[in-house]
């Protein structure tokens, strides 16, 4: 399946970016086109975003699981996503690492599972979504961090 992946450097010390990447509030704040979120339990962020993405139109729910923290240096997440047509299984690495006055964060994200039209939706298509939807996402995050 598709794989993702990058290193971020922040300005933030590692234990600051940790924080905020695991607080599922301040996590929701940074999903583009989120519609709405909900927090069944300490662990688990449930939202709806709105892509728009010409291949994917309509909403999508998504629930974020966070899984194997590792305080200050690491955490996994798994993302589960549904929609009209489509249907995606995500898990993501974190791994956190102090570097001069900052942080660096090294990210790998997976598809382990697409099914439904998106399944039939080109790679390269996939990747340069997702591409974009990264980028934002961190720059949400260093706007969460007044970086």
């Amino acid at each position: 399946m598709t794989e993702f992946g990058g290193e971020e450097s922040f300005t933030a010390p590692p234990d600051r970016l940790f924080a905020l990447l695991t607080d599922l509030d301040q996590l929701a704040a940074t999903i583009p086109d989120l519609v709405s979120s909900e927090r069944p339990d300490e662990r688990t962020l449930k939202c709806v975003v709105k892509p728009g993405f010409s291949f994917l139109r309509g909403t999508l729910k998504l629930s974020i699981t966070l899984a194997d923290l590792q305080p200050s240096e690491s955490a996994a997440m798994d993302v589960a996503a549904q929609g009209i047509g489509v249907a995606m299984h995500i898990v993501s690495q974190l791994r956190i690492a102090a570097e001069d006055d900052g942080s660096r964060l090294t990210w790998t994200a997976r598809i382990e599972r697409m099914s439904g039209l998106v399944a039939t939706i080109s790679p390269a298509l996939v990747r340069a979504a997702a591409d974009r939807t990264v980028r934002h996402a961190w720059q949400q995050v260093r706007t969460r961090l007044g970086e």
